[in-house]
């Protein structure tokens, strides 16, 4: 249990002077430290929880809440192994290619190479295997064709990070997948930030037939107690508790004037607080901080750090060529977010885990997945800025990051230090670690492939119950009835006006079955199926160039575009096409796409310079180094947006048409190093 403090024995009548020097700081640094490193090693032995979440998905569906670092993906390691042991097969899903990867590892290392595949948008190795691990997306694209193919065997299905369901972008994906899954799949759904995880459980009910078991830690229960607290302007680690005794003149005297991240390092070093993750606002400054230590050795472990690293450039070639390698063996720390590309975020990953890095700058967002805890985690903000601007962290995002401190068998506390930069910082943290995680929200909507996959599998009107299954008219109808019809109707008119549309192109007959192009975009999956299938029917990139193909693919996609434009890709009849299909869609009243807004700003557009990146790739004459240059690309940008590409043509190399040999040479010339690593088996056409 968290250790409570006498916030009783400060005198106010002592001057701040008197009180940054005296007693009772000494004391409170003392009893918040107390207890800590790491505890005697021990057999491993399941928590309470595990031991009743494994009892309960080997019965019946059940959500597992519970805080990071605690235990979960246990539970689905030894469900997924007992599932196997009864030669039944099982799925294990995540939001993230580079989890989905890790995964995949772990598990060839548990349950052996044989019976483990992986399945993402560019990868596929032994898909037949009995334990599978996937992007969710994957598979939910399997479970739209398995009414026709029964492609998808799944008896055992882990839904990880479930929380993605509230992603505005990519949330009704989990939506589907729970929808469509076979009601005799079992389900297990992971995450450590469901605050409405009864109200979840209540929609699986109704959409599943079966009442899941529901299994919630409370963050007080963790493995790994949590100590909340402030690193003070003199470096000293302070409970959060005695900021409500403390007057204002002495708060302002704990306030930092200035942050350096090496005085963070040492300051941590001296008390034993690493290894650290410390969170920043933007790429930028995590890369910038770990070059601050230009001057700093950290010679314990600096060897062993070498060595490790050796090791990893032996699987990734590349490692050594990176900019921020030596601080990496050197010092010790090392910066971690989307702008690096898969190998160094796994490298650092890998040597965090075995406590070799001593310090990681991460982005307050998590937008890269980092998986791994350490023994503390920092905060010098607790501002994050997004496209409305600069604001203060959710609570779901202050308990993401702060569920990261605490390891598991090698640390009996973690912690949790904010560095105050203002006084109303104090306040704000206690408000963050009082506070709960914001409830889900359903982030259901209607897309094109979406009416074309459930007209052809179920027919209008079983595809319209479909839609009233979603989450969204689930919890509407627990606020307001009315309320309730009145999202179910929106849905269905969405549906019904985007069908229509459809039908009007050639898509669907009258009666609503999939015509001969209705049937090519049932293997069209992507946010922007609708413009891909009509550039196909209409012949735009019958005349590309394998190289210019790809470049169009980047196009479609929807990640960051690169900063310059470095080369000429005509997507003029493109743009026309979003124009055309945009104004189709306001004359059904849907509102348009936007796809039209990627193409602003003529040859420097969003679209134009995505395109041009990827085609200078795939014509294989620029080097990685020189394209990330010349592209004003974050390698894990420019990583993510070819991958990306590459998906959009292997959705094409599906189609019987003539474009298909084309899209299969187009990202065969994508998928080389160091977008892949050395091993990684390029997806096959089906």
């Amino acid at each position: 249990m968290p250790r409570k403090f006498n916030q009783n024995r400060f005198n106010p009548t002592v001057t701040a002077t008197r009180f940054l020097a005296g007693q009772d700081v000494r004391k409170w640094l003392k009893e918040f430290l107390e207890g800590m490193g790491e505890p005697e090693p021990q057999p491993f032995a399941p928590s309470d929880f595990q031991v009743a979440a494994l009892e309960a998905v080997m019965e019946r569906d059940t959500i597992v809440v519970a805080p990071t670092g605690s235990g979960k993906t246990w539970i689905a390691e030894q469900a997924i192994a007992r599932f196997l042991a009864e030669g039944r097969r099982s799925w294990y899903t995540t939001p993230l290619k580079a989890l989905s990867n890790q995964k995949y590892d772990a598990f060839r290392e548990l349950f052996s190479e044989q019976k483990v595949g992986l399945l993402t948008g560019e990868r596929r190795e032994n898909s037949q295997a009995p334990v599978i691990v996937a992007t969710t997306e994957v598979l939910r694209n399997l479970l739209y064709a398995t009414p026709k193919t029964g492609e998808v065997s799944a008896d055992f299905i882990v839904l990880d990070e479930a929380h993605y369901l509230a992603d505005p972008e990519r949330g009704v994906t989990w939506e589907e997948v729970l929808i469509l899954a076979p009601p005799e799949s079992r389900m297990l759904l992971l995450s450590a930030t469901i605050a409405n995880a009864d109200e979840l459980a209540g929609w699986m009910k109704e959409v599943r037939g079966q009442q899941p078991s529901l299994v919630l830690v409370e963050s007080k229960e963790r493995p790994v107690p949590l100590r909340y607290g402030v690193l003070d302007r003199f470096g000293r680690p302070l409970p959060l508790e005695m900021v409500d005794d403390l007057p204002q003149k002495t708060l302002k005297r704990l306030v930092w004037r200035g942050v350096h991240p090496v005085d963070i390092v040492q300051r941590l070093r001296e008390r034993n607080l690493l290894p650290a993750i410390i969170f920043l606002p933007r790429r930028r400054d995590c890369d910038e901080a770990v070059k601050m230590f230009h001057q700093f050795h950290m010679e314990e472990g600096r060897e062993e750090r070498e060595t490790m690293f050796s090791g990893l450039a032996q699987l990734f070639p590349r490692l050594w060529q990176h900019p921020m390698a030596r601080f990496l063996v050197d010092a010790g720390v090392a910066p971690h977010h989307a702008g690096h590309l898969t190998a160094w975020k796994i490298a650092v990953e890998r040597m965090l885990r075995a406590g070799l890095v001593r310090a990681v700058f991460a982005t307050t967002t998590l937008a890269a997945g980092l998986d791994v805890p350490a023994r503390t985690v920092v905060l010098p903000t607790l501002r994050v800025r997004d496209e409305q601007g600069e604001r203060t962290l959710t609570a779901l995002e202050f308990h993401q990051m702060t569920g990261r401190a605490g390891r598991r068998g090698k640390d009996k506390i973690g912690f949790v230090l904010v560095i105050p930069r203002h006084q109303s910082d104090f306040w704000e943290a206690k408000d963050l670690v009082d506070s709960k995680p914001e409830d889900l929200l359903s982030a259901f909507r209607v897309q094109y492939y979406q009416v074309l996959n459930l007209l052809s599998n179920h027919g209008y009107e079983e595809a319209l119950k479909i839609l009233d299954k979603s989450f969204a008219v689930y919890q509407m109808s627990k606020r307001s009835q009315r309320r309730a019809q009145t999202v179910r109707q929106e849905l269905r008119t969405e549906f019904k006006r985007r069908a229509e549309l459809l039908r009007d192109l050639g898509y669907l007959t009258e009666e609503w079955h999939p015509t001969v192009i209705g049937r090519w975009g049932l293997l069209i999956r992507h946010e922007r199926s609708l413009f891909i299938l009509e550039a196909v029917r209409q012949g735009l990139m019958d005349n590309l160039t394998p190289e210019k193909l790809a470049g169009w693919a980047a196009a479609f996609t929807t990640e960051r575009s690169p900063r310059f434009h470095i080369a000429h890709v005509n997507l003029d009849s493109l743009e026309w096409l979003a124009d055309e299909l945009e104004t189709l869609e306001e004359k059904h009243k849907l509102f348009p796409s936007l796809f039209t807004q990627e193409f602003e700003g003529e040859m420097w557009s969003e679209a134009h310079r995505r395109a041009a990146a990827v085609f200078r790739w795939a014509e294989g004459k620029m080097d990685w180094q020189t394209l990330v240059a010349r592209s004003g690309s974050e390698e894990g940008d420019l990583q993510r947006l070819v991958l990306q590409a590459a998906e959009v043509l292997h959705q094409l190399e599906d189609l019987p048409l003539p474009i298909a040999q084309k899209a299969r040479l187009a990202r065969l010339s994508l998928l080389r190093e160091p977008v892949v690593e050395v091993g990684e088996k390029l997806v096959s056409p089906v």
